[in-house]
C-alpha cells in the first residue's frame, strides 16, 4: 500500500478556511437568533428617524390613560421600503410605552370608520392613521406625517404629530384657540396651517371668531389671536374684548407694518392698558449682518434674555428672522400690579422709516415683541410682525438659520399662556441631503482610480492568489 502522505501547507490553508467558515456560521446563527427572540431593532438611520426622542419618551411615560393607533390599512401588504413600512417601524417604538397599535383595512371591516368617526365629521378614511383614548380620537394623514422636502433636505413630521395626538386625547381638558376674523386677519386655512398644527400638537383645538356676531368671548377660549389685522376694533368688538381681558383673558396680537396712515385707535387703547404703544412705521437695518442679503426689512434681531425666553435660551437660540416688522413701545407708566417685558428687540443699528412722515427716521434699538402680565390675572404678547408666523416664512430657508417661528410659538407663546414653563415640545426631524463636492480635476482622477487601478489591482491580487494555491 502506498503511503499517506499529508502536505502541511495544504493541511494550514485547509485550516484556515474551516475556522474562517465555523466562524461565518456562528455569527449567522447568532444573529438568527437575537432576530428570533422577537423586537430586535437597530436604528441604523444618521438622524434616528425609527427612534423616539427623549421629549417624546418624556410625555409618553406621563401617559395613564389606555391609547391606541390605527393604521387604516392592511399591514401585510406594505411593500419594504415604502414609507409606510418606515411609519410602522416607528409606530413599534411607542408600543413600549403602553400605546397599543392596530392596524385595520376598512374595505375588509368597514364598520371600523364608523367607529372611529361615528358623526363623519372628521373625514377619516383608509390609508390615514387614528390616535383614540376613550371618546376623543385625532385624525392623522399619511401625508402629514410623511413630511415635506425643503431647501435643507426632508422635515419628518410624524414623531411630533403622532406624541401631540396622543397629548390630545389623553387630556383631560383640552383648551380652545380662537383667531379672530374680520379685520383682514391672515386665513387660518391658507396661511398659517403651520401654527394651526403647532396648537393642536400642544392640545389647543382651534377654532375662528367673530367679534361682531358675540357679545361675550366664549368660556372656553384659553387664548385669542388676533393675526395681523389691517382694519381696528369697532367700538362693540372692543368691548367685547376689554371685558374678556379683564376676566383673566390670555390674547396674542401680531401687527405688520401697514402703508395706510389710518390708525388702529381701539386696538392702541387696548394696549395701552397693558403699557404697550403701537408705532407706526417699518424697522430697517443698517448692518449688513443682521439682515437678509439686499433687504433691509429682512431682520435678524436678538432674543432678549429674560424668564419668559428662558427656554428658548436653554436650547442655545438668541436670534430670530423677522421680515418687515413695525416697533412697539414700551410705555413710562410705573404699575405695581402690571409686569411689562421685552422679548425680540433689533440692533442700536436699525432705523425706522416713519409712516406718516415723509423721510423722518428713527434710530434703534426697537422693541419687536413684547409681553404684559397682569398680576394674578391677564397676559398679553404683541408682536410687531405677523409675517415670521405665516407658513411661507416657517418654510423660508432662514428660518432654518435662526430660531425657528413653531419652536418660538411653542415654548414661549403657548407654554407661557398656558402657564406652562416646563412643557415639552417634540420638534420635527430634518434629514439634510449628504453631497460631495469635487474639481473637475478630483473628478477625473477619482475615475481614473476607480474604473482603471481598482479593478486591475483586484485582479493582480486574484491572480497572486490563483497562483500560490495553484501549486499547494
Amino acid at each position: 500500500m502506498g503511503k499517506f502522505k499529508i502536505n502541511k501547507r495544504s493541511l494550514k490553508y485547509g485550516s484556515n478556511s474551516i475556522i474562517i467558515i465555523v466562524i461565518v456560521l456562528f455569527i449567522a446563527v447568532l444573529i438568527n437568533m437575537l432576530v428570533g427572540l422577537g423586537d430586535f431593532k437597530w436604528d441604523l438611520t444618521s438622524d434616528n428617524l425609527y427612534s423616539l426622542s427623549d421629549d417624546s419618551k418624556k410625555i409618553l411615560e406621563a401617559v395613564k390613560k389606555d391609547v391606541t393607533i390605527y393604521g387604516l390599512f392592511d399591514d401585510g401588504m406594505i411593500p419594504g421600503g415604502s414609507e409606510y413600512k418606515q411609519m410602522i417601524n416607528l409606530l413599534d417604538e411607542y408600543k413600549e410605552y403602553g400605546i397599543k397599535v392596530t392596524y385595520v383595512d376598512p374595505d375588509k371591516d368597514p364598520g371600523t370608520l364608523t367607529f372611529l368617526d361615528k358623526d363623519k365629521t372628521k373625514g377619516i378614511a383608509k390609508g390615514d392613521f387614528v390616535v383614540k383614548s376613550g371618546d376623543k380620537v385625532k385624525r392623522l394623514s399619511a401625508q402629514d406625517l410623511y413630511g415635506e422636502d425643503s431647501e435643507y433636505g426632508r422635515v419628518y413630521k410624524a414623531e411630533p404629530l403622532i406624541t401631540g395626538a396622543v397629548k390630545f386625547v389623553t387630556a383631560d381638558v383640552t383648551p380652545v384657540a380662537y383667531f379672530v376674523e374680520g379685520h383682514n386677519e391672515y386665513s387660518l386655512t391658507n396661511n398659517l396651517t403651520q401654527m394651526r398644527t403647532e396648537l393642536e400638537n400642544n392640545n389647543f383645538e382651534v377654532k375662528t371668531l367673530s367679534l361682531m356676531t358675540v357679545k361675550s368671548i366664549p368660556e372656553d377660549c384659553k387664548l385669542l389671536i388676533f393675526a395681523s389685522p389691517k382694519v381696528d376694533l369697532s367700538e362693540s368688538e372692543k368691548l367685547v374684548l376689554k371685558a374678556y381681558l379683564e376676566k383673566s383673558g390670555r390674547a396674542v396680537f401680531f401687527f405688520d407694518p401697514v402703508e395706510s396712515t389710518a390708525k388702529l385707535t381701539n386696538f392702541e387703547e387696548i394696549l395701552t392698558t397693558f403699557n404697550i404703544g403701537l408705532n407706526y412705521d417699518k424697522v430697517r437695518e443698517t448692518d449688513s449682518s443682521r439682515c437678509l442679503p439686499n433687504d433691509q426689512f429682512s431682520i435678524i434681531a436678538s432674543l432678549e434674555s429674560n424668564d419668559i425666553n428662558a427656554s428658548l435660551n436653554a436650547y442655545g437660540e438668541y436670534q430670530v428672522f423677522m421680515p418687515d416688522s413695525r416697533s412697539l413701545s414700551i410705555l413710562q407708566i410705573a404699575k405695581e400690579w402690571l409686569t411689562t417685558t421685552s422679548l425680540i428687540k433689533t440692533n442700536d443699528t436699525a432705523e425706522a422709516d416713519k409712516i406718516a412722515e415723509q423721510g423722518a427716521v428713527e434710530k434703534g434699538p426697537f422693541d419687536l415683541a413684547i409681553a404684559s402680565e397682569i398680576s394674578g390675572g391677564s397676559k398679553v404678547l404683541v408682536f410687531g410682525n405677523g409675517t415670521f408666523m405665516t407658513d411661507a416664512a416657517l418654510s423660508s430657508q432662514y428660518a432654518s438659520y435662526f430660531s425657528n417661528g413653531k419652536i418660538f410659538f411653542t415654548r414661549t407663546i403657548v407654554n407661557w399662556m398656558s402657564d406652562k414653563s416646563d412643557e415639552t415640545a417634540v420638534s420635527p426631524k430634518l434629514v439634510s441631503t449628504k453631497s460631495l463636492s469635487t474639481t473637475e480635476g478630483q473628478a477625473k482622477v477619482m475615475s481614473v482610480i476607480l474604473i482603471g487601478a481598482v479593478p486591475i489591482l483586484i485582479f493582480v491580487i486574484g491572480f497572486i492568489v490563483w497562483n500560490r494555491r495553484r501549486h499547494l
